[in-house]
């Protein structure tokens, strides 16, 4: 179904290229030069040749699944919606890395715009991680710098009203989690741990923030590295109005979960989320806030398991025991014992 589609979409792509580049000409010819499968989509990349030159694309292709094709099609529509929108603040506002996008494939279940042509940043870590000397060239500091001011300058240009932070929310939120993980063996005293460091620092957040857009998936995967700067391509769940602590937590969380990895140390961890937050210009109540957010997404994480069908037990047991291990770890040196 996946590869009919795409075949579809290519033709219509082709069909409608003049009207997008009117500069290149008259198109030649639309290449599939790659794909990544993902849980819930596929990620095309293609080339569109005209005679004079040619332009990369990305298709985001969301699969029929259980929910059938009317729900991809949903999904699709809203995404699209969604990267329009920020595509057009973006431009009005001057801030680069969102991609251009090209016509409303929806109907297709297809996302189409124009390529963000780098490389992840979590590629970047890894190397980083994987070969000695790597991490002391700069490249790693300056990606993570230019993550945060980028994501700072994204909710500068989408600000909303400043709302107070809802701490007793939070803290019930961060409970459920730690019950829930819980039956994953998260043990009794990590919980305690969680759980009063959370309250004292909750305890002294009064100052409320302005709102934002949420992109929700601003990770170390999504976010590319390019010539210049930094960009991000996935708008699925953006949120217009909401919390400004939930990007740069979530992003801070998914460095900090890479130390799963027995070559990624927390040496090269702590570098990546300390130039991001320094860019980022996080201040220090901020930074407290932070940690607590930080803390419920990796619960999260934890809670969530292994959702891949074809992982064993054993696997699942293992995931398990890592995420137990970092979770405490996480919870001994970032939140402070209660008073």
């Amino acid at each position: 179904m996946a590869e009919n589609g795409i075949d579809q979409i290519a033709t219509e792509i082709r069909s409608r290229a003049s009207e997008w580049y009117p500069e290149r000409g008259e198109s030649k010819s639309v290449r599939v030069v790659g794909h990544t499968p993902r849980p819930d989509h596929y990620i095309y990349d293609l080339v569109l040749d005209f005679a004079a030159g040619s332009e990369r694309l990305a298709v985001k292709l969301h699969r029929a699944g259980k929910a059938g094709v009317a729900a991809a099609r949903r999904v699709a529509a809203a995404e699209n919606e969604h990267l329009t929108a920020m595509w057009r603040v973006a431009q009005a506002r001057e801030l680069a890395g969102i991609p251009r996008p090209l016509g409303d494939f929806s109907a297709l279940g297809a996302v189409v715009s124009e390529k963000l042509v780098g490389t992840p940043l979590q590629s970047i870590i890894m190397k980083a991680a994987l070969l000695p000397g790597y991490a002391d060239m700069g490249t790693l500091q300056s990606a993570a710098r230019a993550s945060g001011e980028w994501l700072r300058s994204l909710q500068r240009i989408t600000a909303q009203p400043p709302k107070p932070l809802d701490a007793t929310r939070l803290h019930m939120e961060i409970e459920r989690l730690c019950h829930c993980c819980r039956a994953e063996g998260l043990d009794d005293a990590s919980i305690r741990k969680i759980l009063s460091g959370t309250h004292v620092i909750l305890e002294r957040a009064r100052s409320p923030r302005t709102n934002s857009a949420v992109l929700h998936e601003f990770a170390p995967l999504n976010v590319v590295v390019l010539e210049t700067g930094v960009g991000f391509c996935e708008f699925a769940r953006l949120e217009e109005d909401g919390s400004p602590y939930t990007d740069p937590a979530t992003f801070l969380a998914w460095v900090e979960a890479l130390e799963k990895y027995p070559f990624c140390n927390h040496a090269i961890t702590t570098e990546v989320q300390r130039n991001f937050l320094d860019a980022y210009g996080a201040s220090a109540p901020e930074r407290e806030i932070l940690r607590v957010v930080q803390m419920k997404v990796l619960l999260s994480m934890f809670a969530a398991g292994r959702t891949v069908k074809e992982s064993p037990a054993r696997k699942k047991v293992m995931w398990a025991n890592v995420m137990k291990k970092f979770i405490q770890t996480a919870a001994d040196r970032s939140l402070p014992e209660a008073v």
